[in-house]
């Protein structure tokens, strides 16, 4: 036994209730039917079970791959109309299965030959490779095996009378590579079939630089590869093609349009370091690999794959599975853990952002994808393999099934450590290879999971339904497939299991009375099956889309044939098929029901381009015209907010930049101030004629470069009728009441140029906001400055401020009239406007782990207004931006908030918590973020990182265990008399709609909810008459073990009234800002009556972008 390699295995994997009750009586129980019913063994006459023994060569110490299973292929080999099943096994032969009716299916592998050769065979795929109507299979082998001839890939042909021949050398596709799996598909629209194939390196625990010498050396054994179909045969193009310096362990392949430009693109999942790999298709026989252009983060242990649209926008989504366990105690024990070194050397390496849990990319439209796997609910499901999005009900929505589990818990943290102190000792030298074997294996316990399904919901919210469907047996399973195995219109499942005999689950949904269409497509000769073809419906008021593909979820294929659920509906208005030639098809009045054959012979050639969208967008990007002379840049400076404070949440020293407009020169043009970071002054750009700008050289804003600037504001501070400027100073990077907390101001001389003056009191909180208001009626505007932070003291309220305008000097009396404001939160907006229409303005303030409040200025004093509707509203505010919406007369609000697709959530019978305090007496404030798990409060981080912010953990808890099954008040000592205590009760953005000075809630369209939003602007960008509303956000800088929020490209919504409002896709607002988006501001380009609305973006450490309107839109 090679303990070197259990060692480096080792290392890697430590980096990385049943409830019962009594009755007196028994209850009578009638079950109900389920969606799914699981047909035995007996009765399919299926057996087929891939079964894995533990051997000295083949566990997961010396072959990480040993559990991850075999794949399912399904597809009607005979041509009898009735779907076949092949499976692959790992130590067992591979078997086929033909369906005789009615689930009866008969065992034909030995008559047929496709058994294969021993060794361990992977993924499958049934595809008709030859172009005579028949389908073949292909399957991909690979194991611990040295041997190339025991390695290669199988091509089985079939003859036509239930008999195949191996044929892979024939065909040039023999490859003997380490594969995982093989996707034909028409890379080059020529209407044959290509062929891209996953390879991975022979060994594991490769280091980052084994990984880049890897991708260098270009092994043809271990990179993936992509042959071109000449002819009939393959060759492989992948190395000048575009397909090289692949070295990863690819585990899940898509291939598809990601784009919709009408080539097939490809997507690989890539397991451990590796990012994953979108192959852009260029069009011309080449690829070019960019991930970090398809989506902001991707999984990091990737898995299977699906492409499908899930949201009925006529744009396919894609997801992607990973590892992470639902259940917070089985986490604490199981989840590998990532220290913040190893992460940044991965970003180093080239890679993307990579984080421990399913993604689920949804698309834009623009070949840009949005990741929201936790607003939908489905971001944790385990050990996962396989994931199909299907339309299991048929109510015309697709629901999402996943197979998971491993058949060793080999991430559980306390096998771990035993394991390692094993290894240490003298006891492994007594002991044969078997009883070693036997010891270290049976360390890691055996914990079978339920598979998981999901209703979809619409609106991207998924409910999981296995208990109510019947999918709640316990497994290992990996491959999965979807067909009609017994015709009757709904999708039935076949899983692939170890060490259990495989699932088949036949689908009842026929009893509930929806309606459905199958299409089966007669594709040109050599693309018979009509693979890439796509398929729309059209209804009165929606589209359902798909693209044909066969090669969905993990190391499996499902039957060729497209399903469509339709719920109640009768009747399409009708069908299009485009095929990847850009010939199309177009059917009418189609009724459903029914599996509709359509034939590419049939198609005619349309003259419109395909793929392509005339629109004129609402707004368009002109950033490069507007700074060509110039650099609008905004750099943030390098601090490490999470040095003191391990469990701090998110940084708290990149807020900028803030962005103020003005016309400072009185020239009618509108310019701009830019603020800037520590060491980095803030910059002042003058607008110039057709759109341009260029920095004005200001000497005062680079004397001060050294303070951080959070908020800006313009106004006439000393009533000479010249914009002057206020700067807030803030970040958590400096000391508390350091001279560089100091608010600014600069007074304008008329002509654009500032000078800093004393005319302000001495400031020295870490601020956030600024807003101005004549709170005293004297005619000149006083000011509020909020309070963001206490430096390096998460949570403790700062000192905010109400400034008192004499003349222009300005007088701290926030004490005197405002003593609530003093201490009241970690503010990040304010506004001062009339909410009861009494003529007198109220003061609303927002924050992080604050409620929405209001303040009322009454007999010379600020005093709070409470509204009952406003009690729940304690959030992670970041903006308020208020508007008559819906032009009543009366002020409404927008307000931004966190989102819903975030790791943590939030109601109000299920807060989110924060305790804080000094709790191990080191001068360190301590940060404990907490949620409630099964009636308790258990803490958010691990046993790791908690160990790292209070070391006594340690020794109070000797085990991952004892750590996942204590609560808070265990963890932390006095916590109910000691900790400063905060909650969250939503992380919605919402409206805040007035009625008559009354307040209420309405949360703002799901698509808003997918990241946060730092800014809004509420104006008619259409010109119908009705407001519309632009936000932007994300949070970029989070601790590591927490996803960036990062999902939001911008957002237009169009409204319609009565606060109903319909959302802007991409290629029609023109609006796509993916960055760290900070500042959102109107500013006037040009002036007079040729003047344009523009909207400036200011994104923290990225130029600022410059948007205007389009007025050929109009």
């Amino acid at each position: 036994m090679n303990f070197k390699k259990i060692i480096s295995w080792a290392f890697l994997v430590s980096a990385l209730v049943l409830q019962s009750c009594k009755e007196e009586l028994p209850k009578i129980v009638v079950k109900k039917e389920t969606l799914f019913s699981k047909v035995s063994s007996t009765q399919t006459g299926i057996t087929f079970n891939n079964t894995i023994r533990e051997d000295l060569n083949n566990f997961f110490v010396v072959y990480n791959y040993a559990y991850n299973g075999g794949g399912v292929a399904i597809g009607d080999i005979n041509n009898d109309g009735l779907s076949d099943i092949y499976f692959t096994g790992n130590q067992v032969p591979n078997k086929l299965y033909l369906n005789k009716g009615n689930f009866k299916f008969e065992d034909i592998t030995t008559t047929a030959g496709v058994a294969g050769r021993f060794g361990w065979n992977n993924g499958v795929v049934m595809v008709d490779i030859n172009g005579d109507a028949l389908l073949d299979i292909y399957v991909c082998r690979g194991g611990w095996k040295g041997s190339n001839k025991e390695r290669a890939n199988l091509l089985f042909v079939n003859n036509g009378d239930t008999t195949f021949t191996e044929k892979a050398s024939e065909y040039g596709i023999a490859d003997v590579g380490f594969s995982m799996m093989a996707s034909f598909f028409d890379f080059d629209n020529d209407n044959d079939l290509d062929l891209y194939l996953i390879n991975r390196p022979q060994k594991f625990n490769i280091s980052h630089h084994g990984t880049a010498k890897g991708r260098k050396d270009q092994h043809p054994m271990f990179r993936d590869k992509l042959f071109e179909n000449v002819n009939g045969k393959y060759v492989e193009i992948g190395l000048d093609s575009g397909i090289d310096k692949t070295f990863a362990y690819g585990l899940g392949l898509a291939t598809s349009d990601l784009n919709n430009d009408g080539f097939s693109d490809v997507f690989v999942a890539n397991d451990y370091f590796e990012s994953d790999y979108f192959f852009k298709n260029n069009g011309n026989k080449t690829f070019t690999q960019d991930i970090k252009s398809m989506t902001n983060h991707v999984a990091f242990y990737g898995m299977g794959v699906d492409v499908v649209d899930f949201n009925n926008d006529g744009y396919e989504d894609l997801i992607e599975l990973e590892m992470t366990p639902a259940d917070h105690e089985r986490a604490k024990v199981n989840m590998a853990s990532m220290n913040v070194d190893g992460f940044n050397r991965i970003l180093e390496q080239g890679n993307h952002y990579q984080y421990m849990h399913n993604m689920l990319q949804i698309n834009n439209g623009n070949g840009f994808f949005s990741e929201v796997s936790q607003q939908a609910g489905i971001a944790k499901t385990d050990w996962s393999w396989s994931c199909l999005g299907s339309d299991f009900d048929n109510d015309g929505l697709r629901d999402l099934f996943i197979s998971n589990g491993f058949r060793r818990d080999v991430f559980d943290k306390d096998a771990t450590t035993t394991f390692m102190k094993y290894l240490e000792s003298d006891e492994k030298k007594s002991k044969s290879k078997l009883e070693n074997l036997n010891y270290i294996v049976n360390l890691f316990n055996e914990n079978k999971i339920a598979n998981y399904i999901y209703k979809n919901e619409g609106q991207l919210k998924f409910t999981s339904k296995g208990k109510d469907w019947g999918l709640n047996d316990l497994s290992f399973s990996n491959g999965a497939a979807v067909a009609d195995l017994d015709n009757d219109g709904d999708l039935d499942l076949v899983v692939n299991n170890i060490n259990d005999a495989a699932f088949v689950y036949r689908n009842n949904a026929e009893k509930n009375g929806n309606s459905y269409i199958k299409i089966k497509l007669n594709g040109p000769e050599k693309n018979s099956l009509g693979l890439g073809a796509k398929i729309t419906l059209f209804f009165k008021d929606s589209i359902q889309y798909h693209e044909l593909k066969n090669v969905r979820g993990y190391l499996s294929s499902v039957d060729p044939i497209a399903h469509f659920g339709l719920k109640n509906k009768t009747r399409m208005d009708s069908i299009k098929v485009l095929w990847p030639d850009g010939k199309r098809n177009l059917l009418t009045d189609v009724k459903v029901n029914t599996t509709l054959i359509i034939d590419h012979a049939s198609a005619v050639t349309s003259a419109s381009p395909k793929n392509k969208i005339n629109t004129k967008p609402v707004l368009k990007d002109i950033t490069k015209q507007a700074f060509a002379s110039t650099s609008a840049y905004h750099q943030e400076n390098e601090f490490d907010d999470f040095k003191d404070q391990v469990l701090l949440p998110h940084k708290l020293s990149t807020e900028g930049p803030t962005i103020s407009v003005a016309d400072v020169n009185n020239d009618g043009l509108e310019d701009f101030y830019l603020g800037g970071a520590s060491t980095y002054k803030g910059k002042l750009f003058l607008q110039k004629k057709n759109n341009t700008f260029i920095e004005s050289s200001q000497n005062s804003f680079a004397r001060d470069k050294d303070y951080e600037d959070t908020a800006s504001l313009f106004f006439d501070a000393n009533n000479d009728g010249f914009p002057d400027l206020y700067v807030v100073s803030g970040s958590n990077e400096f000391e508390e009441d350091s001279p560089l907390l100091h608010d600014r101001l600069y007074l304008n001389n008329g002509k654009g140029q500032f000078s800093r003056t004393n005319n302000l009191p001495e400031i020295t909180s870490s601020g956030s906001c600024v807003f101005p208001l004549d709170y005293d009626n004297d005619g000149d505007l006083d000011l509020f400055v909020g309070g963001r932070l206490v430096p390096k003291k998460y949570l403790k309220a700062p000192q905010s401020y109400l400034l008192n305008n004499t003349n222009g000097k300005f007088t701290d009396v926030t004490t005197q009239i405002a003593p609530k404001l003093e201490k009241l939160g970690m503010i990040t907006d304010a506004v001062w406007n009339d909410i009861d229409g009494d003529q007198q303005k109220e003061l609303i303030i927002v924050g992080e782990w604050m409620p929405i409040t209001i303040f009322k200025f009454e007999n010379g004093i600020f005093s709070e207004s409470k509204m009952p509707s406003l009690k729940n509203t304690s959030g992670w505010w970041n903006s308020i931006t208020p508007k008559d919406i819906d032009h009543d007369g009366d002020m409404d609000f927008v307000v931004g908030n966190l989102g819903e697709n975030y790791k943590f959530k939030a109601s109000v019978e299920k807060p989110f918590y924060v305790y804080v305090s000094d709790y191990d007496n080191n001068g360190t404030n301590d940060v404990f973020l907490a949620k409630p798990y099964k009636n308790r409060i258990v803490p958010v981080r691990g046993k790791e990182c908690s160990t790292e912010q209070l070391p006594g953990l340690s020794e109070k808890f000797k085990t991952y265990t004892e750590f996942a099954r204590a609560d808070i008040t265990s963890i932390l000592d006095h916590v109910d008399t000691k900790s400063q205590k905060h909650e969250v009760q939503m992380f919605q953005s919402v409206f805040l709609k007035n009625d008559n000075g009354q307040l209420t809630i309405q949360p703002l369209p799901y698509q808003a909810q997918f990241s946060t939003i730092q800014e809004s602007i509420v104006d008619d960008f259409n010109k119908d008459g009705i407001e519309d509303i632009l936000i932007a956000g994300n949070k970029f800088n989070v601790e590591i073990e927490t996803t960036r929020a990062d999902a939001s490209i911008g957002l237009l919504m169009h409204g319609q009234g009565q606060f109903q409002f319909d959302v802007c896709q991409t290629n029609k607002s023109g609006v796509f800002l993916p960055g760290n988006v900070k500042a959102l501001k109107t500013i006037r380009l040009g002036k007079g009556k040729e003047a344009q609305q523009g909207v400036l973006v200011g994104i923290n450490d990225a130029p600022i972008r410059l948007l205007i309107e389009n007025t050929q839109s109009k």
